[in-house]
């Protein structure tokens, strides 16, 4: 009875493992679905910002920097994109936004326009451009579904 019961439990427990398991392009659905989409729109959002007011005075850039620098650690806290070449899309914008972001920061903090300029075109050029690549890809993968 009970060698019965085992294989009972085990043939029940490969029946959920794979009923549970999901394709590539549900894994990013429920990426995006869970957190993604909100923060790849924040980070477009703030990097948006940052490029509108870039013209401005360093008393209205520092603020738009700020608010970037601030949210760039929630959607690196993220789970990885569960595609590869999204992944490293992503990885590659985040980090041109935080390193963006945050010499644009210590530009502004010191007065330096050179440094505060260098930081927004890190933000414009590497991040800002780099996020349509992300949801490109993301929606090449969920069109695969």
């Amino acid at each position: 009875m009970r060698a019965h019961a085992a294989v009972i439990a085990a043939a029940v427990t490969a029946l959920l493992v794979a009923g549970c398991s999901s394709s590539p392009a549900e894994s990013v659905e429920d990426w995006y679905a869970d957190g993604g989409e909100k923060q790849i729109k924040q980070m477009a959002q703030d990097a948006g910002r940052v490029s509108e007011v870039s013209t401005r005075s360093l008393d209205v850039i520092g603020p738009a920097c700020q608010d970037l620098a601030d949210h760039v650690p929630a959607a690196e806290a993220l789970d990885p994109i569960p595609d590869k070449v999204a992944q490293l899309r992503w990885e590659r914008a985040l980090t041109a936004l935080r390193e963006g972001a945050d010499q644009c920061t210590a530009g502004v903090a010191a007065k330096d326009q050179p440094t505060t300029g260098e930081g927004v075109r890190k933000i414009q050029l590497d991040g800002l451009h780099t996020l349509p690549d992300v949801t490109s890809r993301i929606k090449t993968v969920l069109e695969d579904k």
